[in-house]
């Protein structure tokens, strides 16, 4: 009799762990997904708010990885400082579209990179007064910058002119708006950020002259925090990979950036 009741009860142990394990399988994205914090800030048309919704050509990309990955996560849209000391500190926190510097490489886990960067330095056409044709002429007029960006930090080493010359805003759109209203002289801007600001604020781009370029070797990526679970950032970069393969970021490119 015993022998017929082993059998049985191994039976019913192996069907059970067999349950256990699926049902682990199918929690676990869940589980890393609530763990998962997502900031960024307004960067149009990388990310930007459009009627209540965070939206743009790295939001779209990154909903696409995450969706791959099985993953689920808010993301918050608030001032770069504040976005860029979360990421740092926080863990299982990602950060985007942040520029990938010698300095900032070692403190984060990059995926990417998603797209490409260019940063000029901006007048407005009809500022017949404002001359510029090299960095150094900029010294003579205040250029409007956003804390914390990366471009910001790179126009401040680089230029080495004096505190005065430079007025610091919270975000892209309060920077653009300070040019137009004749606030600031000069904007360090990503180019096409520039012209899709211009028209968030009713001006053409055309109104905009770009008379410097400062910088062209850099690139857009999604950054994890360093302390992060592993298996978060191996699920991630995975699923990078496939959205990458599967043709994706060119149609986005077409949709936002052409």
């Amino acid at each position: 009799m015993l022998n017929r009741v082993f059998p049985a009860v191994r039976r019913t142990l192996t069907l059970l762990c067999a349950g256990i394990v699926s049902w682990m399988a199918v929690s676990a994205p869940n589980a890393v997904a609530l763990e998962l914090q997502v900031v960024t800030e307004s960067l149009p048309p990388l990310n930007y708010e459009d009627k209540g919704k965070v939206t743009g050509f790295s939001t779209e990309l990154l909903q696409s990885v995450l969706h791959t990955a099985g993953l689920d996560a808010e993301i918050q849209l608030i001032p770069w400082a504040r976005a860029y000391q979360t990421a740092l500190t926080q863990p299982n926190t990602l950060i985007y579209s942040i520029t990938r510097t010698p300095e900032r490489d070692a403190l984060f886990e990059w995926i990417g990179p998603i797209s490409p960067r260019q940063i000029f330095l901006y007048k407005l056409r009809r500022r017949h007064d404002v001359q510029v044709s090299s960095l150094a002429d900029a010294a003579s007029y205040k250029t409007g910058l956003v804390r914390e960006m990366a471009s910001t930090k790179d126009f401040i080493n680089v230029s080495g002119f004096a505190a005065t010359a430079f007025d610091f805003a919270p975000t892209v759109e309060s920077n653009m708006k300070k040019l137009f209203m004749d606030r600031i002289d000069l904007l360090v801007s990503l180019d096409w950020s520039a012209a899709y600001l211009a028209k968030a604020l009713e001006h053409s781009p055309s109104e905009l002259e770009p008379v410097v370029l400062l910088d062209k070797s850099r690139s857009y990526y999604f950054a994890l925090n360093k302390q992060s679970d592993p298996a978060l950032l191996s699920r991630l970069r995975l699923a990078f990979e496939k959205v990458q393969q599967s043709g994706q970021i060119e149609q986005l490119k077409t949709k936002y950036m052409r």
